[in-house]
């Protein structure tokens, strides 16, 4: 094979440039190798020792992103202006304005380290395809299919092991085929190296076109197997949403490769191919509707979310909000029936079901339409060279292999695109790394070669003398051992750092007993040494061929101890220690807990559940003692208690995300306990502060989630405990009457509209005098309204209220008891003798820190 010319740089003889030139070559070579692998460890890994098992896939993105986009800066400085050209600018444009627009929302955002990790990931996901376009040749893009095609039959593989692993075998680590300890993990949903059934559903459904036209060039029986293997894996996932992404998938793909592949027998049989195609459609939609039978919430949760996230779209709509703001900013628009539907109040929804929404909400009309732009230009560019290679096809005659795999990429964009319709996976690093890499291969393929193979590099001259060297070239002449030996142990240290680091986290493996444990200890191994291994050689190779200063320079400062690589490593050992921290605490080893999230904090500023566990620490434990411990967050000697630790802690959350969770309710119930201890120390004024501050705090969250049974109980015990009978009964019949999840009586007048919006659009309904309605009914919630109806003096309503309660917990014994000492309290108003009754203790719900207030004391 003949070597490519050599560029004629001023100021260097010929030597330099033939060092210049593999250089060159190498970092390309290296960055050839690096992403394809790169990908596949994204697609394939998983570590069960972080809080999220996911997490290793974000690092790689992250880290692994660093290092390939520093391979291409140092290919780009080393050849200097010959890189790119300005016509390469005009097909890098959808690319490099999305990225633009990325660095301005996340300017524009209102929080910035909550949008930081989505900001990383935009970078990533834009750096990929420019690398693609740009770099990558024939062979590059072959080696880039094999081995994501390599990196299907380990996902799959796994998956089909799975899914053999759940139907035969009991649950439980050890118990069957699958060695790893989240086996079962998602019930009978097959989930994979994903860690979850949603996206491992989006990436199989990518991969079917990928895999039927690779076939179709090759002819290769085993893609087959693995088409098969594929399909049944998707339907192992049980992901409704998938299924009609599939059944669209195939659709396109059908229409497109009779449209452009065989246009005769379209036209013959257009009618049968629209039948195959609306029949496959019909099936799709009618195994989802049977699935739905089963549960409806998936379709009640998209419906309310999206109608949330088109009311903030309202908000912000020309520029968008920013990038990653929509999990900070939903919370305060969030529908009240969604907590009815998750059956929990201590979580966040992160995306709004829907990608395009999402992308409106976060970066206005302006970025939807960037990155509809990016969209529609990678379609059009892979139609029109379709039409180019097989226009001129006669009958039959085989398309070029190229035209075959554009139509295999293509429709897997497309897929995923369609699939994003009703689905977030995008948002995720597990599936959202396929949008830069489709749309970047779409554009390779349509081109026909990379922007780099189109350059045309002068020859040198023979005899001609080269120019003397300018300023800025001598000078890094002058500085090029010195930048090469700081690369070199930047590299190194790095290295070696992560290793020793990785070696804490990962622990000794004569400490595991499970099968599972043991190989994923092997593997991680395997897999740490060698990604360092071959990027510490890669790096360390590229700074001693070149000849500019700056090559080795962007090394070093990628592989400095405050360089992009360490902080993103850190992140990773931030997840690990946060999982430690969490055992810990649920251990009451507090100060190995708090030891831990201190450290979370520290190495991932962004992580905010870690400050919000570090307040809940401090808020369950609650010492008022003044002392000074640095492993608590105490600094410059300065003794706290665990009020104020807590409170700190708190307010780092709100700073990053302002109605994170629970966050005001528990800032609610620390100033509650903060005003009870101010009150049995002798500060009654201070304490009366501290309440009407717990009761701002719990209004608040009250705005945020009016269903939280426990925000109306601690509201009412302040209210009681003021002697504010009023606002005590206005309080609790609130929190039985829901006012904010009224139902709309237009709806329920039609039985069948009623059945199915009431049933499944709102939570449980029930008729009411005449009304449909909508009740927090709870035996808890008329035991304390009876109370406050009690100490207000109507006992009538007392009466009426504890009769309820009983009525939905007859065995109740504290309403049992508060009825007796009623109705001994009525006996007494007539003159009859009043029994002497015992104090009952009420039993409060975990964590809410009430207590019974006994009426026959007053």
């Amino acid at each position: 094979m003949a070597k490519p010319p050599v560029p004629a740089l001023r100021g260097r003889n010929i030597d330099a440039a033939l060092q210049s030139n593999e250089c060159v070559n190498f970092a390309r070579k290296a960055i050839f190798w690096w992403l394809p692998l790169l990908y596949l460890l994204i697609c394939d890994a998983f570590y069960l020792r972080t809080y999220d098992s996911a997490q290793v896939k974000i690092t790689l993105v992250q880290t692994g992103g660093v290092c390939l986009l520093s391979l291409w800066l140092c290919r780009l400085l080393e050849e200097g202006f010959l890189a790119v050209t300005k016509d390469d600018l005009v097909v890098l444009a959808p690319f490099l304005a999305y990225l633009a627009y990325g660095v301005f929302s996340f300017i524009h955002a209102p929080y910035h380290w909550s949008s930081t990790d989505f900001f990383l990931r935009r970078i990533f996901y834009m750096t990929v395809p420019l690398i693609v376009v740009q770099e990558f040749n024939e062979k590059a893009v072959q080696r880039l299919i094999k081995i994501l095609i390599i990196a299907a039959w380990i996902s799959v593989g796994y998956g089909c092991l799975q899914w053999f692993d759940i139907h035969f075998f009991p649950l439980g680590p050890g118990n069957g085929p699958d060695p790893f300890i989240w086996r079962g993990a998602f019930g009978l949903r097959v989930f994979s190296t994903y860690g979850n059934p949603n996206f491992l559903a989006d990436y199989l459904v990518l991969m079917v076109p990928i895999l039927v036209t690779q076939w179709m060039k090759t002819r290769e029986f085993k893609l087959v197997v693995l088409l098969l293997m594929d399909v049944f894996v998707l339907y192992g996932t049980q992901t409704k949403g998938a299924y009609i992404a599939f059944a669209l998938s195939v659709s396109v793909f059908l229409g497109t490769y009779f449209y452009f592949f065989d246009r005769e027998r379209l036209l013959r049989f257009k009618y049968h191919l629209a039948g195959v195609m609306t029949a496959l459609i019909s099936t799709a939609l009618i195994v989802v509707w049977i699935k739905l039978q089963a549960s409806f919430t998936s379709v009640n949760f998209r419906l309310f979310t999206w109608e949330a996230t088109w009311e903030m779209i309202m908000t912000q709509p020309v520029i968008g909000t920013g990038i990653g703001s929509f999990w900070v900013i939903y919370p305060a628009f969030r529908r009240p029936p969604i907590f009815h539907i998750e059956g929990k109040h201590n979580t966040e929804t992160d995306h709004s079901e829907d990608e395009y929404l999402e992308v409106l909400f976060d970066e206005g009309i302006a970025g939807m339409g960037i990155f509809l732009w990016l969209i529609f230009s990678s379609c059009w560019m892979a139609y029109k060279t379709l039409q180019q290679l097989t226009g001129s096809l006669k009958q039959g005659e085989r398309a070029p292999p190229r035209a075959y795999e554009l139509l295999g990429v293509l429709v897997a964009f497309q897929g995923m695109l369609l699939h994003n319709f009703f689905d977030v996976s995008m948002r995720f690093v597990s599936s959202g790394v396929y949008l830069g890499l489709l749309s970047g291969l779409i554009v390779n393929l349509a081109r026909g070669m990379s922007l780099s193979e189109l350059h045309s590099h002068r020859e040198p001259v023979a005899g001609e003398t080269p120019a003397e060297p300018s300023l800025g070239e001598t000078l890094s002449i002058f500085f090029l051992w010195p930048a090469r030996l700081a690369a070199w142990i930047a590299t190194a240290y790095m290295g070696w750092l992560m290793v020793s680091q990785f070696t804490e986290l990962q622990g000794p493996l004569s400490r595991l007993n499970l099968g599972g444990e043991v190989l994923q200890w092997w593997i991680a191994w395997t897999a740490m040494l060698g990604c360092v291994g071959g990027l510490g050689f890669a790096f360390m190779r590229i700074s001693f061929l070149t000849r500019n200063a700056l090559v080795p320079i962007v090394v070093a400062i990628t592989m400095m101890p405050w360089g992009p690589v360490n902080l993103a490593w850190g992140f990773f050992r931030a997840d690990v220690y946060h999982n430690i921290a969490i055992f810990f605490s649920k251990q009451q080893q507090w100060e190995q807990a708090l030891r831990h999230y201190i450290k979370v904090g520290e190495l991932n500023p962004a992580f905010i559940m870690s400050f919000y566990f570090k307040g809940n620490v401090f808020n369950d434990r609650f010492s008022m003692d003044k002392i000074y411990n640095p492993n608590w967050g105490d600094k410059n000697n300065v003794p706290r208690d665990d009020f104020e630790r807590a409170l700190e802690a708190y307010d780092q959350v709100r700073d990053r995300a302002p109605n994170y969770v629970q966050m005001h309710h528990q800032v609610g119930a620390l100033y509650m306990k903060y005003g009870e201890w101010l009150m049995n120390h002798g500060r009654p004024e201070e304490g009366q502060k501290a309440w009407d501050k717990a009761i701002e705090r719990f209004t608040m969250y009250y705005n945020i989630d009016p269903v939280f049974q426990h925000n109306y109980l601690r509201l009412g015990q302040i209210y009681m405990l003021r002697h504010q009978y009023d606002k005590a009964i206005a309080n609790y019949k609130e929190m039985i009457e829901a006012p904010k999840c009224r139902v709309s009586q237009s709806l329920a007048q039609n039985a069948s509209v009623r059945r199915i919006l009431l049933s499944y659009l709102y939570p449980p309904v029930k008729e009411v005098d005449g009304q449909w309605v909508h009740r927090h009914d709870s035996t808890e919630g008329y035991f304390n309204l009876g109370n406050a109806y009690f100490m207000a003096g109507n006992l009538a309503e007392a009466k009426k209220s504890y009769q309820e309660s009983l009525a939905l917990d007859p065995n109740n014994e504290n309403t049992k008891r508060n009825m007796q000492v009623l109705e001994a309290r009525v006996q007494a108003a007539r003159g009859g003798p009043a029994p002497m009754l015992q104090p009952v203790p009420r039993q409060a719900p975990p964590g809410s820190g009430l207590q019974f207030i006994d009426p026959s004391k007053h």
